[in-house]
């Protein structure tokens, strides 16, 4: 067990390494951008695109503040933004999730 804990806290930090020059949004306003450079370093977009339309804003806010704790790196602006743009499904997500 101890080996699994080191292991994952390795993997977040070499994640959050090839990620830190992207701590901030190159393309503000831009979910699709933000998905695909920082969503998707853990996750595939089938399963963000999955819940959808499943979840209020509220919902994606907790979700995301969860991911951010495990090593996401996600601005407090990108958080917000990102909620709205899942919450709403705005024509950058759509198109990520096609």
């Amino acid at each position: 067990m101890k080996i699994i804990k080191q292991t994952t806290v390795i993997i977040f930090i070499a994640l959050f390494l090839m990620s830190a020059q992207t701590l901030t949004s190159k393309a503000a306003g831009n979910c699709d951008y933000i998905l695909n450079t920082k969503c998707t370093t853990c996750h595939n977009l089938g399963r963000i695109c999955r819940k959808l339309g499943k979840k209020k804003k509220s919902k994606w806010t907790t979700t995301i503040k969860r991911m951010v704790r495990h090593g996401a790196p996600l601005s407090k602006d990108e958080v917000q933004e990102l909620a709205a743009c899942l919450t709403e499904q705005n024509a950058s997500v759509k198109d990520a999730c096609k």
